[in-house]
């Protein structure tokens, strides 16, 4: 019983890295021998202190003792019942919380609460024969462990793939920084903006740009939005197929394809002799589209770090106090807005690189910005603050960026596309509404009056667009808007999401 209720308490710290085969894709570091040797303390000491605690139980009889141990064992359970709540039921704290606001929910709660207290001895009496009939599961971790640590199961991910040298630019060849911020929601950001949120870069660019103001994504998440951006074709399913590559389902053939293999725009680049590069977070860039690209840096989804702790004792402490929205949680994402946005400036300003897509995590959550004093942090937020304050932190790296491509002179030789891979799908808890639009600017290199652009469109064209660019087919403003014409779809979003983010 101790030690199948130290595994429960600890499933997030070894179930993703052990067990999901989705961990190996999204994941930095498959499994560092730190955490493995970290999840075997903390499961030992852990193990320890219920044995005790059950055997003392066993010996005194105080009802008050009875009731307070009864209580702390039935709050540790809420740990493996959150990760059912993330992981299988994906279920958002938002849906739990409106459902649980209504009136007979919450009579059912309090009741069933009261009745758990009342009845503490049979309750905690049943979760302990729950637990004996689990303690199979533990054996079987500690024999993942065991192997794990022996290196008689191997914990190494693919290797990135190799990146092709740049080659010589050729003079006159169009430039195209493409810049995803990610969950960035068209209505919110510059149509009904809070009141208070300023926006300056964003307005600025719109002031100088094509812009699109009913424009939407291939899909309703990263997962399916980023493979279909990149290869020009709506994406109806989405699966791992092994850590370096996604098998994706094309919602207008079926035909199944392999990312890595369909041809993208990075590879059309390269066939135009475009030097490539990409800065981007979620998806392993570097194992899946290395072979097309010149220059890649990722950086993983946080939610994988407590197997990427590469010291004993941070993969202790992380594994003692993870949940999905913790402070070691906030941190690495805080870590992996800095990276992101200093390489992508650096990629923007190489003029060596005439395709440069920066997939950037903000705005979407955490909230880790604090706009008045323009700084990060890691203190809790909540859910729709965090959303705006980051929106805040988006448009300050594209001001960064666009400083630093005025100063190498690269922002008037460049073309610069802004969009996002899904809006904001928490904004119901906001104000009530979920719009699918995403922001669509397209800056030339000569930057002329402002155009906005009221037709409905897919921006899966987005691929063929850049290409026109590159081509030399597209060289202002007003030829996108003849080639938007001719080339655009009404579809909105793909909003399956059987890969969550």
């Amino acid at each position: 019983m101790a030690l199948s209720l130290a595994v429960l308490v600890f499933i997030n710290a070894w179930c993703i890295p052990l067990y999901d085969v989705d961990f190996a894709y999204f994941s930095g570091v498959r499994v560092a021998r730190a955490a493995v040797l970290a999840l075997g303390v903390n499961l030992f000491w852990l193990t320890l202190v219920a044995w005790v605690i059950i055997r003392m139980l066993h010996r005194r009889q105080s009802r008050r003792l009875h009731f307070a141990c009864h209580c702390l064992f039935f709050a540790m359970l809420l740990r493996p019942l959150n990760f059912c709540r993330v992981h299988i039921l994906s279920l958002t704290a938002h849906q739990v919380i409106a459902f649980v606001k209504q009136p007979i929910v919450t009579v059912g709660v309090l009741a069933l609460g009261a009745l758990v207290l009342w009845q503490h001895r049979r309750v905690a009496w049943v979760m302990a024969v729950a637990l004996g009939l689990l303690s199979p599961l533990a054996l079987l971790i500690l024999v993942k462990l065991v192997l794990l640590s022996l290196h008689l199961q191997s914990m190494a991910l693919p290797a990135s793939g190799v990146l092709s040298p740049a080659a010589p630019v050729r003079a006159g060849q169009p430039r195209v920084v493409w810049i995803i911020f990610d969950e960035t929601d068209q209505r919110l950001a510059f149509e009904q903006r809070p009141a208070g949120l300023d926006l300056p870069e964003f307005d600025r660019l719109r002031h100088e740009s094509l812009y699109a103001t009913n424009a939407y994504a291939p899909g309703d998440s990263t997962a399916y939005s980023m493979p279909a951006l990149t290869i020009g074709q709506r994406v109806s399913a989405v699966s791992v197929k092994r850590a370096s590559d996604l098998a994706l389902t094309l919602e207008d053939s079926g035909k199944v394809v392999l990312w890595s293999k369909a041809p993208s725009v990075f590879s059309a680049a390269r066939e135009l002799s475009v030097n490539t590069g990409l800065v981007g977070w979620y998806h392993p860039y570097n194992r899946v589209l290395a072979s097309s690209l010149n220059y890649c840096r990722w950086y993983p989804w946080p939610g994988f770090g407590p197997a990427e702790a590469p010291k004993f004792g941070d993969a202790l402490v992380s594994q003692m106090g993870w949940t999905p929205r913790s402070l070691e949680f906030k941190q690495l994402y805080v870590n992996a807005c800095r990276a992101s946005a200093t390489d992508g400036r650096f990629l923007a300003t190489n003029q060596t690189y005439g395709l440069v897509l920066l997939h950037l995590p903000p705005p979407h959550w955490p909230g880790v910005y604090l706009p008045a004093r323009g700084e990060f942090t890691t203190e809790p937020m909540p859910l729709t603050e965090g959303y705006f304050n980051n929106l805040a932190l988006a448009d300050r790296e594209l001001g960064e960026l666009r400083r630093a491509m005025e100063q190498c002179g690269q922002w008037s030789k460049t073309w610069l596309l802004l969009s996002a891979d899904h809006s904001w799908r928490n904004a119901e808890s906001y104000d009530g509404k979920r719009d699918l639009r995403v922001p669509f600017l397209l800056k030339a290199p000569a930057s002329g009056e402002p155009i906005t652009y009221s037709p409905r469109m897919n921006t899966v064209l987005t691929h063929d667009l850049i290409l026109a660019i590159l081509g030399g087919a597209v060289k202002g403003e007003q030829d996108a808007v003849g080639w938007l014409d001719a080339h655009r779809s009404e579809k909105g979003p793909v909003k399956r999401t059987l890969l969550s983010h």
